[in-house]
């Protein structure tokens, strides 16, 4: 069987992982390059805690406004479906089968990056405590004893300030991932190029090349919106820098994350409603971490979109004949190996979540 993967981001490549895994031949297109965009993410994963990506509750338009007035986010991509669907669902809790769906995906995915890590650490990745700063710890502890996930979290010190610390947290550098993604997919093959359009199973890309297959997934991000799909671009940035940190943090007032990794210091920021190519806020981002860290010399830049539906729950479905995966917002490398199995269970005509369809879209109008 052969299927060709539109997208070469963490999800992307997780998808090649299992379809590999069971005997497919794979074609994975990606324009940039693979694995580029998700390397900007700061590699927090938070397996139990979904809070970060609820941006349809009730306050959240407010706190978002804020932060623009601060200059700490930017709206530059309208998409007028987008916020039709994101009314339609503003305020509204999910049901109990998609926190059942969500718990399932943190399971599977800690499961996972601890087995691969177990055969090979070569990619940072250790388990301990998230500090987040700038918070009402007291308020933060009381809503995670309502939270159906049930993380545990606790009071805690973090840059001399009070914080929550949330400890079903790992890290991971995203780089090196990527790099141990690629030696692990030797048997798949790689092509740089923009699909155009998607055509039942086949894909046309820019120039003219068709590329024919078994079954198509779509996990390119905020491309997916050519499908109908209620998907949009929140840009951030990510920085490798020689700054000092001993604990891996958020600054939620300033916006930025920290990691400390074993040869950098991770720093990411912004929340930006942007799809252009205008990356001038990058240097606010930086501002915000030294206002914390003191002065720091920077070795690379990675710029992200994450691909955020209006309720901040990821989509894996079939829509028509293709298989598309997007929206996990910024939780997409914490779900990374359960979403990408779960495109390639749709892919080879298994059965999906039927939480996770792009239906609760088309209700919710």
């Amino acid at each position: 069987m052969k299927v060709v993967i539109v997208g070469g981001g963490i999800v992307g490549l997780f998808t090649a992982f299992y379809l590999q895994d069971e005997g497919a031949d794979v074609v994975v297109v990606e324009q940039g390059e693979v694995g580029g965009w998700s390397r900007a993410a700061a590699g927090i994963l938070e397996f139990t805690r979904f809070v970060i990506n609820r941006i349809n509750v009730k306050s959240y338009p407010w706190r978002y406004f804020k932060m623009m007035i601060r200059g700490d986010a930017r709206v530059k991509t309208w998409d007028w479906g987008w916020i039709r669907a994101y009314l339609g669902v503003w305020g509204k809790d999910p049901p109990q089968e998609m926190w059942e769906a969500i718990k399932t995906l943190g399971d599977f995915s800690w499961r996972q990056y601890r087995a691969l890590a177990e055969a090979k650490n070569d990619f940072d990745y250790a388990e301990e405590p998230l500090y987040e700063v700038g918070v009402d710890v007291g308020k933060a502890l009381e809503e995670a004893k309502k939270d159906p996930l049930a993380p545990r979290v606790e009071a805690g010190k973090c840059c001399g300030r009070e914080a929550l610390a949330y400890l079903d947290a790992a890290k991971l550098s995203t780089d090196a991932f990527v790099e141990r993604m690629l030696r692990e997919l030797r048997g798949v093959q790689f092509v740089k190029g923009k699909a155009q359009e998607v055509a039942g199973r086949e894909v046309w890309l820019e120039g003219g090349d068709v590329l024919r297959a078994d079954a198509v997934v779509v996990a390119a991000g905020y491309w997916a919106r050519k499908f109908g799909v209620p998907v949009a671009p929140f840009k951030g940035y990510g920085f490798l820098t020689n700054a000092k940190a001993d604990k891996m943090f958020i600054d939620m007032a300033r916006g930025v994350a920290i990691v400390p990794l074993s040869k950098y210091t991770k720093i990411t920021g912004r929340f930006d409603l942007d799809g252009t190519d205008n990356h001038s806020p990058s240097k606010k981002v930086l501002q915000r971490a030294r206002e914390i860290l003191g002065n720091f010399d920077v070795v690379a830049t990675a710029v992200g979109y994450r691909p955020c539906t209006p309720d901040g729950f990821p989509i894996v479905d079939r829509i028509g004949s293709v298989v598309v995966v997007t929206g996990a917002c910024r939780l997409g490398w914490t779900y990374g190996p359960a979403l990408g199995k779960l495109a390639a269970d749709l892919a080879l005509g298994r059965r999906g979540v039927e939480a996770l369809s792009a239906a609760r879209f088309i209700r919710s109008r």
